[in-house]
């Protein structure tokens, strides 16, 4: 019994997008070649907005993750040299 509705429900939900597409495609106030001309416009706007937003958090994650790291270092060399560690500065290179 409980198969019958979920099949009825599946059933009437397909018919009801089915529906819902015919009628608005057909009651669309514009034609294929400018719905798509505006589609491919939103998408390239949210390409570039989505490329921005991942910059800016990739630098902000960048800055957070440097800062951690010097921090981390620091409080290591604090750590080594109360203990009478000697501790000799490594350059670390530099990428290009």
């Amino acid at each position: 019994m409980a198969e019958d509705r979920g099949s009825s429900f599946l059933g009437g939900l397909l018919i009801g997008v089915f529906v819902g597409f015919v009628v608005g495609v057909l009651y669309a106030p514009r034609s294929g070649e400018e719905t798509r001309e505006i589609l491919t416009e939103k998408a390239k706007e949210f390409g570039e907005e989505t490329r921005e937003i991942i910059t800016e958090k990739a630098k902000e994650f960048g800055e957070k993750t440097k800062d951690f790291v010097e921090e981390t270092k620091s409080k290591g060399r604090n750590l080594l040299t109360g203990k009478g560690v000697e501790i000799q500065e490594e350059e670390t290179p530099k990428k290009s």
